[in-house]
């Protein structure tokens, strides 16, 4: 296959995709539901806070050094790396992705879910989803769809690597009280969800226009009479 033409979701992984897209937007949605309007956290959020605060108690440097990975500039700067590679390896799709579906994620997290569900923490800040989760885990993802069309082991490195990116940057986002963990997993949905369709819109709607071209070549190469 050229590389142009490099399907960001080959096509027998689309059920797939398509299946965890669906699911992730059904865990942001039931937990936006039993946490809208709330001010305190669930138990599990409470426990899940005192067992990092533990482990951290008296290392506040290290929790922000943690919160790295979750910052927008740096963000922005491997989106801004991941075009360009895009483009030099003749990955047109991939450029867009790259662009497309952080930034829809992070518009639809931060400006849009969090007034709707209105949870809150500290002093009121809102709360769910958690936007720095959802451009980590947006950018993350991204990474990960770059390496599907490689070896198995690049794909699997890529993934194991991404879960330990972003386990770190929610931990630090609990420890430092910035949000409850649940708000950290519903940015992960946020994130998933938006990226993998959008992944399958690109898929399609180039598809769409490559197949459209090769209809338009087709009675120029057999000639008219």
């Amino acid at each position: 296959m050229h590389p142009t033409t490099t399907r960001l979701v080959p096509a027998g992984l689309v059920p797939l995709f398509v299946v965890l897209a669906a699911v992730s937007g059904l865990v942001v949605a039931a937990l936006g539901l039993l946490f809208s309007g709330k001010r305190v956290g669930s138990a599990l959020d409470e426990n899940v806070y005192w067992a990092v605060y533990k482990q951290f108690v008296g290392e506040r440097g290290l929790l922000e050094a943690m919160l790295v990975p979750t910052e927008p500039v740096l963000l922005v700067v491997v989106i801004g790396l991941i075009v360009m590679v895009a483009i030099a390896r003749h990955r047109p799709r991939l450029a867009v992705l790259a662009v497309a579906g952080p930034l829809i994620a992070s518009l639809l997290s931060s400006p849009v879910l969090k007034p709707l569900f209105g949870r809150t923490i500290n002093d009121g800040s809102l709360a769910f989803p958690s936007g720095h989760t959802t451009g980590m885990v947006s950018v993350l993802t991204v990474l990960v769809l770059a390496t599907v069309p490689l070896r198995k082991s690049w794909l699997i490195l890529a993934i194991v690597g991404a879960l330990v990116i972003a386990v770190i940057g929610a931990t630090a986002l609990v420890g430092m009280k910035y949000h409850y963990v649940t708000d950290t997993v519903g940015g992960a949905g946020v994130a998933i969800a938006v990226v993998l369709t959008t992944a399958l819109l690109i898929d399609r709607v180039a598809g769409r226009r490559a197949q459209t071209a090769v209809e338009r070549q087709q009675p120029l190469a057999s000639g008219t009479r």
